[in-house]
């Protein structure tokens, strides 16, 4: 067994609830524990957070030492560095978050604590990585790319027909924009023929709009 493995198994066993009602409980992510648990990510900064916001002991659950309950200092490996000395280095936070959920659950990145920092270069004025899953988008993005977005832009600033990650109160999605039929209303649109069809949205809808500048393709997911 793997560490990793070994500390989401301290956890079901402390919790004795599903790996998701853990995840929900301690303020992680979806999915983050099995993904560690594979070791395709590192030990996410927000479980370290959750457990001692929980009042429980990190090192207990990540090392195997001490008691479930008490006060101990752990830092994970990619999280050494201060969250502002992150952003002075030219790093990317990465948001292990669905950009492409049809119910949106809010996307504040002020209160969004990253899973990773990503240093791409090239991509210093970028504010957020996401990965995307779906292929609405393809052949520019494909199921399991990630994407490098900008600052959020008002509407008045869209440059028609570039790819946006759009944001309402009911949901979020990745695609083009372009001028509606009056000033009121954008048009969204896929990219790929098999979801043919335009999204019309009221200006007053949109809570956020951010630009997507690149892609980060994968060949598996």
């Amino acid at each position: 067994m793997s560490n990793n493995e070994e500390v989401v198994e301290r956890l079901l066993n402390y919790f004795n609830l599903t790996m998701s009602a853990i995840e929900k409980r301690l303020g992680i992510s979806n999915g983050t524990l099995g993904k560690y648990k594979k070791g395709s990510i590192s030990t996410p900064y927000s479980l370290i957070t959750g457990l001692k916001l929980n009042n429980l002991n990190p090192d207990y659950f990540l090392k195997g030492i001490g008691t479930p309950m008490g006060e101990a200092e752990v830092q994970e490996e990619n999280q050494q560095v201060p969250l502002s000395e992150e952003k002075e280095s030219g790093r990317i936070p990465y948001y292990d978050i669905d950009v492409m959920a049809h119910i949106s659950e809010g996307l504040d990145l002020k209160e969004e604590v990253p899973s990773a920092w990503m240093n791409i270069p090239g991509f210093k004025d970028c504010v957020a990585c996401f990965p995307v899953f779906g292929d609405s988008m393809e052949p520019k993005i494909s199921n399991g790319d990630i994407i490098a977005v900008s600052e959020a832009v008002a509407p008045d600033h869209i440059l028609w027909g570039e790819i946006y990650l759009v944001i309402t109160d009911a949901w979020r999605v990745v695609k083009t924009v372009h001028p509606g039929k009056t000033e009121e209303y954008i048009i969204l649109r896929s990219i790929n023929p098999a979801f043919a069809g335009d999204t019309n949205v009221h200006k007053d809808e949109l809570r956020a709009l951010y630009m997507v500048k690149g892609v980060i393709s994968r060949f598996s997911v």
